[in-house]
C-alpha cells in the first residue's frame, strides 16, 4: 500500500448503499485504509472526479436515472488515466451490460444484490493492482531517465571522436565504430604530425555504462594534452600512472597504437587485441602480438614498442575484441583465427570495402542480433 489513502468512489441512485458502505468499512476509514466518495449517478460522478483527481477507484452501477454506469464508464475511458480502475455493479443475469462494461475497460464486476464479502475482496484486489502499477510506472520513468542519461552520455562519447578522417597522400583510411545498447567505452583519435607522421590510437574502456564513458573522456584529454609529442613509449607509461592515480578501482583503458611513418611502423599494445598486417606482395597476415598491461593497470609500467617495415599496397587492421567474441546461435565466438581468414578474403579492396564486409560477415554470424560489446575497426592502406 501507499502512504496516501486510496480515494474510491462509488456511484449508485441508492441511498442505502452508502450507509452500509461506511458501516462496513467503518475500521478501514478510521484506520485510513480507505476514504470513501459518493455519488448518485453519473453527471455528479464526472463533477466528484474533477475536482478529486486522486481518486483510484469508481465503483459504479449501470442502471442509473441522467447518465448509466456504461456511459460513465466510456468518459472515465477518455481521462486516459491508468491509474484510475472501474468496477461495474450490475444484477445477476445482466451478462451483455457485463461484458460490455470489461471490454470498456471495467477491471472487474460485482453483481446485485451485492455480497459485501465480495465487494470488500474485489475493492482490495483492485487497490493492490493500482499499486502493483504504480511501482511499474515508477520504475518506466526512472529507467527513461536513465535511457536519456546515458543517451546523452553516448552522444557526448561520439562527440569526441574525430570529425573527419586526416587527408595523407600515401595513406587510404576508413573507420568504423557501432557502440552496444548502452554507453560503450571504445574510443579512436588521430593526429598528424608536422613531418608527415600520422599516430593512430584504438582504445577500449573496460565495462560499459557511464564509467567506461568517463575513461572515453580522460583518455581523450591524455592523448590531446600529449598529442604532440611522437614518444608512444612514455605517453604510455605516462597515461597509465595517471588513471592509476585516479584510484578508478578496477577501470582500465586497453589501448593500440600505431605510429605511421614512410616506410615503417612504430607500435605497441595495451592489451587490446592483435595488429595485423596484411602483406600485398606474399599475399599473408602478419599478427603482431605485444603483451603490456591495459592503462591503469599498474603504476609502474614499462611498456615494449615494436618497430615493423611496411610497403607499398600493405594494409593494417586495428580492432577492439567486439568483433572476435561476436556469438553465434550455439553461443560459438567468431573468434581470431577467422578474423585473419575474413580480413585474407577482402584485403585486396580498398579499406571501406574492407570494413563493409567484416561488418557484414558480423551480421551473418550473429543471425542479425545486436552485439553484446562495442565493435571498432580501424583500416589503414598504405599506397
Amino acid at each position: 500500500m501507499s502512504l496516501q489513502t486510496p480515494k474510491i468512489l462509488v456511484v449508485d441512485d441508492e441511498p442505502d448503499l452508502e450507509l452500509l458502505i461506511n458501516q462496513r468499512f467503518r475500521k478501514d476509514i478510521k484506520e485510513g485504509r480507505y476514504s470513501f466518495v459518493f455519488a448518485g449517478n453519473g453527471v455528479v460522478a464526472l463533477q466528484v472526479l474533477n475536482e478529486y483527481p486522486d481518486i483510484e477507484l469508481v465503483l459504479t452501477d449501470i442502471n442509473m436515472p441522467e447518465m448509466d454506469g456504461l456511459t460513465l464508464l466510456a468518459k472515465i475511458k477518455e481521462m486516459n488515466n491508468p491509474l484510475l480502475h472501474s468496477v461495474i455493479v450490475s444484477a445477476y443475469g445482466d451478462i451483455l451490460n457485463i461484458r460490455t462494461a470489461m471490454n470498456g475497460g471495467a477491471f472487474d464486476f460485482i453483481v446485485k444484490p451485492i455480497d459485501l464479502n465480495d465487494l470488500e475482496i474485489t475493492i482490495k484486489k483492485a487497490i493492490d493492482n493500482l499499486e502493483t502499477l504504480k511501482k511499474a510506472l515508477q520504475a518506466r520513468d526512472k529507467l527513461i531517465v536513465v535511457q536519456n542519461e546515458l543517451q546523452e552520455a553516448r552522444n557526448l562519447q561520439l562527440s569526441m571522436l574525430p570529425k573527419e578522417l586526416p587527408l595523407i597522400p600515401n595513406i587510404d583510411f576508413a573507420v568504423y565504430m557501432k557502440t552496444a545498447t548502452e554507453v560503450g567505452g571504445d574510443y579512436y583519435d588521430f593526429h598528424v604530425h608536422p613531418d608527415g607522421t600520422v599516430t593512430i590510437i584504438l582504445g577500449d574502456a573496460t565495462g560499459h555504462g557511464m564509467r567506461a564513458g568517463m575513461m572515453v573522456s580522460i583518455m581523450k584529454s591524455l592523448f590531446m594534452s600529449d598529442r604532440n609529442n611522437m614518444e608512444l613509449k612514455p605517453f604510455f607509461e605516462n597515461s597509465s600512472k595517471v588513471l592509476k592515480d585516479m584510484q578508478l578501482g578496477r577501470l582500465m583503458m586497453a589501448l593500440t597504437c600505431v605510429q605511421i611513418k614512410t616506410d615503417k611502423i612504430i607500435t605497441t599494445n595495451a592489451g587490446m587485441p592483435p595488429l595485423f598486417i596484411y602483406r600485398a606482395g606474399s599475399h599473408t597476415v602478419d599478427e603482431v602480438i605485444i603483451n603490456n598491461m591495459p592503462l591503469g593497470a599498474m603504476k609502474e609500467i614499462v611498456y615494449d614498442l615494436k618497430e615493423i617495415s611496411i610497403k607499398h599496397g600493405d594494409i593494417l587492421l586495428l580492432m577492439s575484441d567486439g568483433f572476435a567474441e561476436l556469438k553465434n546461435e550455439n553461443v560459438e565466438i567468431y573468434g581470431y583465427k577467422r578474423t585473419i581468414n575474413s580480413f585474407l578474403e577482402v584485403a585486396n579492396n580498398s579499406p571501406g570495402q574492407i570494413i563493409n564486409y567484416l561488418v557484414e560477415i558480423g551480421r551473418v554470424w550473429t543471425n542479425g542480433n545486436e552485439p553484446e560489446d562495442d565493435i571498432t575497426f580501424v583500416v589503414i592502406k598504405i599506397k
